[in-house]
C-alpha cells in the first residue's frame, strides 16, 4: 500500500491582523460612551429561544467571548442578481464568473467601512483581533461585562434543544453612527452547539438496538446482508409476516457507483480528474489518509496520488465540550473523504478543518471562498431546524452569495431528524444551511441493490423502531408497529426564505404553500443514499464503522458532481438552476416514492423491527417531494446532461 503525508497547512484564523497591538479601553470610558451615543437596534441579534421562561441564569461577568462583527455587502442587491444570472442555464451571463478579488472589489466592505467600525469597537472597550479576508467581518473579544456595556444589552444562559447557551437579554444596539455598517454579530450569542454533524452509525442507530425480557428467547443471530433480503431474522408478527430482511452489512463504493449507474463511467476514466472538491467540518483526523488508503486497498480501489489529498486546519482547536468533541467531527470528516473519494477517485480533495463548530466554520467557509481552493464543497453539518438562528443566517446567505458569482457550488446534508418536531422544533421545518436558496441541500433515501449491485428500489429514510418484549409469550413488540421515530431525512418548507425561481415548476404549489402564504423555498433538491441500515462501510482510526445519514448523501452527490465536471467548459458553480432544468427531462435522476405497503427491517441480533419510509410528516411521492427532492442520481442522464447543457 501506498501512502502519502498530507500537506497540512496551518491557518491561524486565516486573518489580516489590525496590528501589532491590541487596544483595549478602560471598562468606565466603554460604560460612558455606550450613555452617551445616540443609538440604533441591531435586528436579528437576538434569538427567538432567548425567553425569560428558557433563562436558566446568567454567564459570569469575566467570561470571555469571543465574536464575529459582520459587515454588509455593498450593492448587495446587484450582487443577488448577479449571483441568480451567473448560475442561470437560459441566463446570458451563465458560467460568467467573478475571481475573489473582482468580487471584493465591486461588493465587499471596504477598508474605510471596517476601520470605522473597528474605532467604535475599541471606544466601546472591545479587543479587535483581525479582520477576516475580503473585509467581511471583524473579528473581536472582551469579557461578559465589556459585551453588556458595549451593546447596551445583558447576556443570560438559556436552556434551549438540551443545551445552555448565553445570548442576549435584549437586541444589541450600536451608535446611530456605525449601524448601517453593521450586517451583524455572530458569535455572542454560543450557539454552535446547535450545528452538528449529519451522520448516524448503524445498526439501529447507535445502539438503540435493544429489547426487554430475557436473551435467551431472542432467535439465533442472523448476518447482515451485501445485497436487499439476502438474508432475514424472525420476530414477532407485523405487517403479515414473521420474517424480516436484515440491514446490510454497509455498502462499498463500488456498490453505490454501481447502484447510480455511474460505475460505467468511471472505468471510462470519467473519475472526476482535474476537478477539486472542498470539504468543510471542525477540528481534524489524524488518520484520515491513511484510512482512506488502507480501505481504497481493501475494495481494491486507487489510493490517494501524492498531493491529491491536502489539508487546511485553523488551529488551535477549541471550544470542544460546545461542539461535543472532537470524535463526532473526526468521524464525520472520514465519512465525507472516503465518501467523495470512492464516488469520484481521481478528484482532488481539500480538506478544511475549523477551529470550531461556532464562528469558526464562519471562518473556514470564508476561507474557501476567498483562495477559492475548490468549485465544490460538501458541508455535513447543519443546524437543527431554522428557528433562533438570528444574525447567523444573512451571514451565510451573504458567504453562498459571493460563492455563486466565483462560480463555487455549496452542497449541505439536510438532516437527520426528519421535520424536526421531534428534537424540539416548535413546528415542522428544515434544517439551515440547507434551506438557503443558494446552496444545493441533499436528502437522503434507503436503497436496496441486487445480488449483482445494480439498483433495486429507493424509499424515503425515515426508520421506525419497534423493540421486541421477549417476557411475553409469544414474543411481542413494546410498542406496536411502526413504533417510535428513530432517524430520517431532513426536508420541509422554509419559514424564512420564499420559493426560488428554480423551484417554480418542480415544486407543487400546496407543498410551498404549506405554512400559509406566499410560495417558500422547499427542502432538500437532489437525495442519495443516507440511512445508516442501508448505508456505507467506513474505515475509522483502522476499524470498520457502518454508517449513514445525510452526512453520507452529501458527499455521494457531491462526488457524483465531479463526475460531472470533468471535462466541463465551465464549473457548475450554484447548481440548482442546472439540476432543476434538466430534471425536468426524467432522464438526470431518478424518481423515489414510498411504498405502498409497509416494509420493514429485523436487526441480525432480533432485538428490534425497524419500519421504513416513515419519515415524521415528509413523504416520498411522484415528482418532486420534500424528502429526496428531485430524485436520486441517474449516472447516465445526469452526467451527460450536466456536461453538454452550457
Amino acid at each position: 500500500m501506498r501512502s502519502h503525508l498530507a500537506r497540512r497547512t496551518i491557518a491561524r484564523r486565516a486573518l489580516v491582523l489590525a496590528g501589532a497591538a491590541v487596544l483595549t479601553v478602560p471598562f468606565a470610558t466603554s460604560s460612558a460612551f455606550a450613555a452617551t451615543t445616540s443609538r440604533a437596534t441591531l435586528s436579528g441579534s437576538t434569538p427567538s429561544w432567548a425567553t425569560s421562561g428558557r433563562m436558566v441564569g446568567s454567564p459570569s461577568a469575566s467570561t470571555k467571548i469571543s465574536f464575529n462583527v459582520v459587515l454588509p455587502l455593498r450593492n448587495a442587491g446587484a450582487a443577488d442578481k448577479l449571483a441568480a444570472d451567473v448560475s442561470n442555464p437560459k441566463s446570458a451571463s451563465y458560467g460568467h464568473y467573478l475571481a475573489a478579488a473582482q468580487f471584493n472589489a465591486r461588493f465587499a466592505p471596504t477598508t474605510a467601512q471596517v476601520n470605522k467600525v473597528a474605532d467604535f469597537l475599541r471606544g466601546a472597550g472591545i479587543s479587535v483581533t483581525g479582520t477576516a479576508q475580503g473585509n467581511r467581518w471583524i473579528q473581536a473579544s472582551g469579557n461578559v461585562r465589556q459585551v453588556n456595556a458595549a451593546f447596551a444589552t445583558t447576556l443570560h444562559n438559556y436552556s434551549y434543544k438540551g443545551h445552555v447557551m448565553h445570548a442576549p437579554g435584549k437586541s444589541l444596539s450600536v451608535p446611530s453612527s456605525v449601524a448601517s455598517l453593521i450586517a451583524g454579530v455572530v458569535g455572542v450569542t454560543n450557539d454552535g452547539a446547535l450545528r452538528t454533524p449529519a451522520s448516524i452509525t448503524a445498526p439501529a442507530g447507535a445502539g438503540a438496538d435493544s429489547s426487554t425480557g430475557p436473551s435467551d428467547a431472542l432467535p439465533p443471530p442472523s448476518t447482515c446482508s451485501t445485497f436487499w433480503d439476502q438474508h432475514e431474522q424472525t420476530g414477532p408478527e407485523a405487517y403479515g409476516r414473521t420474517s424480516f430482511p436484515t440491514p446490510n452489512c454497509g455498502y462499498s463504493a463500488k456498490q453505490i457507483r454501481t447502484a447510480y449507474n455511474t460505475q460505467s463511467a468511471v472505468k471510462a476514466g470519467d473519475t472526476g480528474r482535474g476537478v477539486t472538491v472542498a470539504i468543510i467540518d471542525a477540528y481534524a483526523a489524524p488518520n484520515v489518509e491513511a484510512d482512506t488508503n488502507t480501505l481504497s486497498a481493501m475494495n481494491g480501489e486507487p489510493q490517494f496520488a501524492a498531493g491529491q489529498f491536502t489539508q487546511t486546519t485553523f488551529t488551535p482547536f477549541n471550544l470542544q465540550t460546545e461542539c461535543g468533541g472532537e470524535a463526532g467531527w473526526n468521524e464525520e470528516e472520514t465519512l465525507d473523504v472516503q465518501a467523495v473519494h470512492g464516488m469520484a477517485p481521481g478528484a482532488n480533495i481539500h480538506y478544511v478543518g475549523a477551529m470550531n463548530c461556532d464562528t469558526g466554520i464562519d471562518d473556514a467557509v470564508n476561507f474557501v471562498i476567498q483562495n477559492h481552493l475548490a468549485s465544490i464543497v460538501s458541508n455535513s453539518y447543519g443546524f437543527i431546524g431554522e428557528d433562533g438562528l438570528g444574525d447567523e443566517v444573512a451571514t451565510e446567505h451573504s458567504l453562498f452569495t459571493q460563492a455563486a458569482i466565483q462560480g463555487i457550488g455549496f452542497y449541505f446534508s439536510s438532516g437527520d431528524f426528519g421535520d424536526n418536531t421531534t428534537v424540539g422544533a416548535p413546528h415542522a421545518e428544515p434544517d439551515f444551511p440547507a434551506s438557503d436558496p443558494l446552496v444545493t441541500a441533499v436528502g437522503g433515501t434507503s436503497l436496496a441493490v441486487t445480488p449483482s449491485n445494480n439498483y433495486l428500489f429507493e424509499t424515503s429514510w425515515g426508520n421506525n423502531l419497534s423493540s421486541v418484549n421477549t417476557a411475553t409469550s409469544p414474543s411481542s413488540y413494546n410498542v406496536p408497529p411502526p413504533g417510535a421515530f428513530l432517524s430520517g431525512a431532513g426536508g420541509g418548507v422554509s419559514a424564512l426564505f420564499k420559493q426560488p425561481a428554480y423551484q417554480k415548476l418542480a415544486v407543487p404549489k400546496s407543498l410551498a404553500k404549506l405554512n400559509g402564504g406566499a410560495p417558500m423555498r422547499v427542502v432538500p433538491d437532489v437525495g442519495a443514499v443516507a440511512d445508516p441500515e442501508t448505508g456505507f462501510l467506513i474505515l475509522f482510526n483502522g476499524s470498520p464503522v457502518q454508517i449513514g445519514g445525510t452526512s453520507l448523501a452529501c458527499p455521494i452527490f457531491a462526488g457524483v458532481q465531479a463526475l460531472a465536471s470533468q471535462g466541463r467548459f465551465f464549473p457548475i458553480g450554484f447548481a440548482n438552476p442546472l439540476l432543476y432544468t434538466i430534471g425536468l427531462t426524467g432522464v438526470a435522476f431518478r424518481d423515489v416514492k414510498d411504498p405502498s405497503t409497509p416494509l420493514a427491517l429485523m436487526t441480525v441480533s432480533g432485538r428490534s423491527l425497524l419500519t421504513m419510509a416513515m419519515d415524521t410528516s415528509l413523504k416520498a411521492t411522484k415528482g418532486y417531494d420534500d424528502t429526496t427532492g428531485l430524485g436520486t442520481p441517474n449516472g447516465p442522464g445526469l452526467l451527460l446532461l450536466e456536461k453538454v447543457l452550457p
